[in-house]
C-alpha cells in the first residue's frame, strides 16, 4: 500500500507541475502578445499551409469566407505574389485599451464530409494579419482577425468600437492612423451560402486603402460565435482651411 501511495503522490505532483507549467505559459503569452514589449510569443498558430502556385504567374487561389472556424472556399484573384509578407507588427485601439502584437496568418485546406474547405488560421494570443491582404500604405484591404475568447481574448471588446474611434498600425517602422467608419454585426452560422458569400465581401480586395477587423460574437450564450463583428476604418485625412487635404501618417 505504501508503494501505491507513493506512486499516486508522484503522479499528483507531476500533474500539478504540468498544470502549473501550462498556466505559466498561458500568462507569459498573454503578456508577450502586448504590443508595448519585446517578449517573443511562444505560440501563435501561424503554420504555413497555403496552396499557392509559386510559379511566375499569379493564379486565382482559394480565399476562405468570413467564418474563421470552417468556411467553404471562394475563388478570387490574387494581386500580390506568393513572396508577400506582413509588415504590421502592432495594433493600438485606444478606445478599448487594446495594444497587441500582429502576426501573419494564412489558411489551410481541409477535407470535410461536405467537401474541401479552406480554414483560416487565427493567432492564438496576438492579432492575425491575413496573408495576401494589403499592408499599410497600399491601396487595398488590410484584413486583421483575432479571438473574442480563448486564451488571448485579444478582440474581446471589438464589439464596442464605435465610428470615429482611432486605430493605429505600426508597420515597417512607421505609424499609420485610421478612423473607424463602420461597426457591423453579421450572421455567419446557420445562414445560407448566399449570405455567407455576401459576408465574404468584407475580406475581399478593395479599390481603396481600408482596415477590416474581424472577430466572432457573442462570446457566450446559446448563440456563441454565431455572428461576426466587422470594424472598418479608413486612413485619417486632415483638411486645412483652404480645402486642401492630406493623409496623416
Amino acid at each position: 500500500m505504501q508503494i501505491l501511495g507513493n506512486i499516486l503522490m508522484l503522479v499528483g505532483v507531476n500533474l500539478l507541475l504540468y498544470t502549473g507549467g501550462q498556466l505559466v505559459q498561458i500568462e507569459y503569452n498573454r503578456q508577450a502578445a502586448r504590443g508595448d514589449n519585446s517578449l517573443p510569443l511562444l505560440t501563435t498558430r501561424t503554420t504555413d499551409q497555403f496552396l499557392i502556385n509559386t510559379q511566375n504567374r499569379q493564379p486565382a487561389i482559394q480565399i476562405p469566407l468570413l467564418n474563421v472556424v470552417d468556411s467553404p472556399p471562394v475563388d478570387a484573384p490574387v494581386r500580390r505574389s506568393s513572396e508577400w509578407a506582413s509588415t504590421i507588427k502592432r495594433i493600438v485601439i485606444p478606445s478599448i485599451d487594446l495594444d497587441a502584437k500582429v502576426v501573419e496568418v494564412g489558411w489551410s485546406i481541409e477535407e470535410r464530409p461536405t467537401g474541401t474547405q479552406a480554414v483560416w488560421e487565427v493567432a492564438e494570443y496576438a492579432v492575425g494579419h491575413h496573408r495576401l491582404s494589403a499592408n499599410p500604405g497600399e491601396t487595398d484591404n488590410i484584413v486583421l482577425a483575432g479571438h473574442v475568447g480563448g486564451y488571448g481574448l485579444v478582440f474581446r471588446d471589438l464589439f464596442y468600437v464605435q465610428p470615429g474611434a482611432e486605430i493605429l498600425l505600426y508597420s515597417a517602422d512607421q505609424q499609420y492612423l485610421y478612423i473607424v467608419q463602420d461597426r457591423l454585426l453579421v450572421d455567419e452560422e446557420g445562414v445560407s451560402d448566399e449570405q455567407r458569400t455576401a459576408n465574404a465581401r468584407y475580406i475581399q480586395p478593395t479599390a481603396e486603402e481600408l482596415v477590416t477587423l474581424i472577430t466572432c460574437w457573442p462570446p457566450s450564450g446559446p448563440n456563441q460565435f454565431a455572428q461576426r463583428v466587422i470594424v472598418r476604418a479608413t486612413p485619417y485625412v486632415a483638411i486645412d482651411p483652404h480645402g486642401r487635404s492630406w493623409t496623416v501618417r
